[in-house]
C-alpha cells in the first residue's frame, strides 16, 4: 500500500520548491498538498484565530490533490488533519523552502514550525530548506530529499523532527552530515519610509562562531545537513539545579 504524505510549506503553493518536492513524492506515493496563497515567511508557529480560514483546490501540481488556504504554515497541518478525514497522513515533508532554516532560523521558520505542527498530532515530519533565496536545483533536492526520508523514517520515534537543508547549488553536494544548530545573528536593521512606519531589512550574511560540526558551517562546506530537533525545550539541566537550590517543590523560593 502506497504512503499517505501530505507536504506543506511557507513559501505559498506556487513555490517551485513546493511542486518540485510534490511530484517527486507523488511518483511512489499517495500526495496531498495544502500550502498558503501566498508567502508566509518567518511567521513561526502562528496559528489563524478569531478569524475565517479559507480553503481553495489548486490544480497546477502534477500526480495529486492540491489545495491553498488563507492560513498560516501550521494552519495547514492542524486543518488537513481535521478537514481531510479521508486522508490520515503516515508522514508529513515541508518545503522545499526558499532560503536556509538553520541555526536560529528554526525559531523564527514556518517551515520547521509545519514539522513541529505535525509532531504535535503524532505525524514523522521533515522540513527541507534550500540554502539560496535565489536560483536552487529543487527537482534534484527533491530526489536527495526521498532518499534522506527513506533512510530516516523508520529511525523516527515521534520524539523530534528532521530539520534537512540543502546547500547553495552553486556547490557541489559532497555528502550528508548529521549537525547541531549553529550561531546565526543576522545583520538586522530597520528602514524608515514615514511617520512612524519602518522595515525590517537584514543582510543574508551570518555571523558567529560556529564548530565544525553544526550546520551553518558544514552548508558553507558544501555538505547537506541533518539535525534531529526537539520540540520539548525544557532545560532539564537547570531544572535539577534550581531543585538542588530550592527543593523539589520550590519552597526554598518563597521561604521566609
Amino acid at each position: 500500500m502506497k504512503k499517505k504524505i501530505l507536504i506543506c510549506n511557507d513559501d505559498g503553493i506556487e513555490s517551485g520548491g513546493i511542486i518540485a518536492l510534490a511530484e517527486r513524492f507523488a511518483e511512489n506515493s499517495e500526495v496531498r498538498v495544502l500550502a498558503p496563497d501566498g508567502n508566509r515567511s518567518a511567521c513561526s508557529h502562528s496559528l489563524t484565530l478569531g478569524r475565517t480560514v479559507s480553503l481553495f483546490p489548486y490544480d497546477k501540481i502534477k500526480g495529486c490533490k492540491a489545495y491553498r488556504t488563507t492560513g498560516f504554515p501550521a494552519d495547514c497541518v492542524k486543518m488537513a488533519r481535521h478537514i481531510f478525514s479521508d486522508f490520515v497522513p503516515d508522514l508529513v515533508l515541508s518545503g522545499i523552502n526558499k532560503g536556509h532554516n538553520f541555526g536560529s532560523d528554526v525559531l523564527y521558520s514556518g517551515t520547521v514550525s509545519i514539522a513541529y505542527e505535525a509532531a504535535f498530532f503524532g505525524h514523522p515530519a521533515f522540513a527541507f530548506s534550500a540554502f539560496s533565496h535565489g536560483e536552487s536545483n529543487f527537482k534534484l533536492y527533491a530526489v536527495y530529499a526521498e532518499k534522506i526520508v527513506e533512510k530516516l523514517l523508520p529511525l523516527s520515534d515521534g520524539r523530534c523532527v528532521w530539520n534537512v537543508n540543502f546547500p547553495d547549488c552553486g556547490v557541489k553536494i559532497r555528502g550528508v552530515k548529521f549537525a547541531s544548530l549553529g550561531n546565526c545573528v543576522y545583520k538586522d536593521f530597520y528602514d524608515k519610509r514615514g511617520e512612524n512606519e519602518y522595515v525590517l531589512r537584514s543582510e543574508t550574511e551570518v555571523d558567529g562562531e560556529n564548530g565544525e560540526n553544526t550546520d551553518v558551517a558544514l552548508i558553507r562546506k558544501g555538505f547537506i545537513t541533518v539535525t534531529p530537533l526537539l520540540y520539548d525545550r525544557t532545560d532539564y539541566d537547570k531544572i535539577a539545579e534550581l531543585t538542588d537550590k530550592f527543593g523539589k517543590d520550590g519552597d526554598g523560593i518563597c521561604a521566609e
